[in-house]
């Protein structure tokens, strides 16, 4: 718990001065309150020694009112100045994962659930305001003064403030129980949370699957399940505490039941004077609160924790390597040396060399699961290699910084992620800071134009979430559009027509070509014909390369290229055959 507040407390940067403010302005406020009790205590004996001066009553309520109308301007104060710095740490915290998940690997996202990671950014991270804005200066202050009130019970009458403290060890015994194995109590909580997040990410995002193929009886019953099995964990858990909860808070305030008759008992043997027993016995009916705010203190420490820690987990999580050096490539030639590189530890390319060369167009071709798109991803460094390396112009790229990496590399995959803006924005992410003039002419070259002017409001149309409100090709187009206006020297296309129309697919293709003359063209594909001029064409299988060559020279020499060609051949066939029967009906 050490370690996570100063973690914490390290986040707040310049605010710290504030965080330390509000502790203080806390904890007068505490003290605040406490003054009318021993201005109520002096009225009474005052009364009932028959020494009362209205004057002076009425000097010592204006006095009793006063702190107590301090009490609540330092403590409004106190928690303005600490919700500012909560915030500011929360700002700061969701910066540094924003941050640390640009400079992640790739694979770092794809092994955590989106609902788990989601749970983190936005649940874990707001879980700490309770703790920062609250748990951390009213606690201190509640703890702090009542140190000094109970010296000072001590010092009136040692039996009494024995008295008075005697429920808080019984209490305390039933507060242990309720606290029993919370830790491991609490992962579980977690655990089941993140379940119920990845599930509700997972239902919503399959709608489109789940009523296709009318699942979605089955598809409820695992939600369901989902949501049953956290009640379930929820309540048992609450089940165990409730008994020991009540008890706590019962023995806690009822330091006034045990005050009340034993102070009776001393003052009636003489052993007590009057005024101290009034006192103890005001004392005790708002000594709890303090053990109260404990209580709601440690009951959330398992959880802040642990809500801390997997903060900290991803924030320590080892990041892709940045170089000290700023080389840059003047020539774009690509180069895969002896690559080896595993998901997890499962190795997919297995001492993997090839060469893509400027002007040329390079294609990767292969069953699914052959290692293409990982050859196109560790080129961006999407991951870094296990052994082996990749050069641009002879520089390897751990030795380019991401930055310039990024500035010379394009990419167009099949599954496109589009952000819930407008298409102009959604294209313009290729190029910030590009004119309206240079967005439009790259739609026109991705043939985007023609069905953007369509859309309810043009380029100013909102796509939806994930560009929901867009069919696949629309989405293909607008993605290749972002690399048209990007016009980076390197371009990876990984199957970048397969969504597209074929009346399209000409025009597009035809783009494409004059989009990388004089670049170094890596192309992924399914449908040979798009690839078969291509000036190199690498067939991929299992991890390995099974040839390569141009599309002839692979007809002669590899038995998998021939095949995936021949199987390509029978589809169209299949496709013309389905067309003409159509046009014959």
């Amino acid at each position: 718990m050490k370690e996570s507040v100063l973690r914490l407390f390290n986040m707040a940067g310049d605010f710290k001065g504030k965080m330390i403010s509000s502790v203080l302005l806390a904890i007068l406020s505490v003290a605040l309150g406490i003054i009318p009790f021993f201005i109520m205590h002096r009225i009474v004996v005052d009364v009932m020694a028959g020494t009362t001066d209205f004057k002076h009553i009425g000097l010592l309520a204006v006095t009793a009112g006063i702190c107590l109308m301090m009490k609540v301007l330092t403590f409004f104060r106190s928690t303005v100045l600490s919700h500012r710095v909560a915030y500011r740490i929360l700002f700061n915290i969701r910066m540094s994962l924003a941050k640390k998940f640009v400079d992640l690997p790739l694979g770092f996202v794809n092994k955590n659930a989106s609902g788990a990671l989601k749970k983190i950014m936005v649940d874990d991270v707001e879980k700490l305001e309770l703790f920062l804005a609250h748990n951390i200066p009213e606690t201190l202050s509640s703890l702090i003064v009542p140190v000094f009130i109970i010296a000072y019970m001590f010092f009136l009458d040692w039996r009494m403030a024995l008295v008075l403290l005697s429920t808080i060890p019984v209490s305390c015994v039933a507060f242990l129980l309720m606290m029993k194995d919370s830790k491991v109590k609490m992962q579980e909580f977690n655990d089941a949370t993140e379940h119920v997040n990845g599930t509700i990410v997972e239902y919503v995002k399959g709608m489109a699957v789940i009523k296709a193929f009318n699942q979605t009886t089955t598809s409820f019953e695992k939600y369901n399940n989902a949501l049953t099995g956290y009640l379930n964990y929820v309540l048992e858990w609450f089940k165990y505490c409730w008994p020991y909860m009540s008890a706590y808070f019962v023995l806690i305030t009822a330091g006034i039941v045990v005050v009340l008759p034993v102070g009776a008992y001393f003052y009636v043997n003489g052993s007590l004077n009057i005024a101290t027993y009034i006192l103890f016995m005001l004392i005790a009916l708002g000594f709890s609160k303090p053990f109260l705010k404990l209580a709601e203190f440690t009951d959330s420490i398992a959880m802040i924790t642990l809500s801390e820690q997997n903060i900290n987990n991803i924030l320590k999580e080892k990041e892709l390597h940045q170089t000290d050096l700023n080389l840059t490539p003047i020539t774009y030639d690509m180069k895969f040396s002896d690559i080896r590189f595993a998901y997890n530890e499962k190795e997919v390319l297995h001492k993997i060399s090839l060469t893509a060369k400027q002007g040329d167009t390079t294609a990767l071709v292969g069953p699914s699961g052959s290692g293409k798109s990982t050859i196109a991803k560790l080129i961006a460094r999407f991951w870094d290699v296990n052994s082996g390396k990749i050069t641009i112009g002879g520089i390897d790229i751990k030795d380019i910084k991401t930055e310039s990496l990024m500035n010379i590399v394009s990419f167009v995959f099949q599954d496109v992620f589009l952000f819930n803006d407008t298409i102009m924005e959604n294209i313009r992410i290729g190029k910030q800071g590009a004119r309206d003039d240079e967005v439009i002419q790259a739609a026109k070259k991705a043939m985007c134009h023609d069905f953007i002017l369509k859309t309810e409001r043009g380029y100013e149309t909102r796509v939806g979430t994930d560009g929901n409100k867009l069919s696949g090709g629309e989405r293909q187009r607008i993605s290749i559009a972002r690399a048209f206006l990007r016009d980076t020297p390197i371009i990876i296309l990984d199957e970048a027509t397969s969504f597209t129309d074929p009346e399209n697919e000409d025009k597009i293709q035809e783009s494409i070509n004059n989009l990388t003359q004089n670049k170094t063209l890596i192309v992924i594909a399914h449908r040979l014909s798009t690839i078969m001029h291509s000036e190199k064409i690498i067939v991929m299988d299992e991890g390995n390369i099974a040839g390569d060559g141009t599309h002839d020279e692979l007809l002669g020499s590899s038995p998998l290229y021939k095949d995936m060609w021949n199987a390509h051949i029978d589809a169209m066939d299949w496709e013309f055959d389905i067309e003409g029967s159509r046009e014959n009906d």
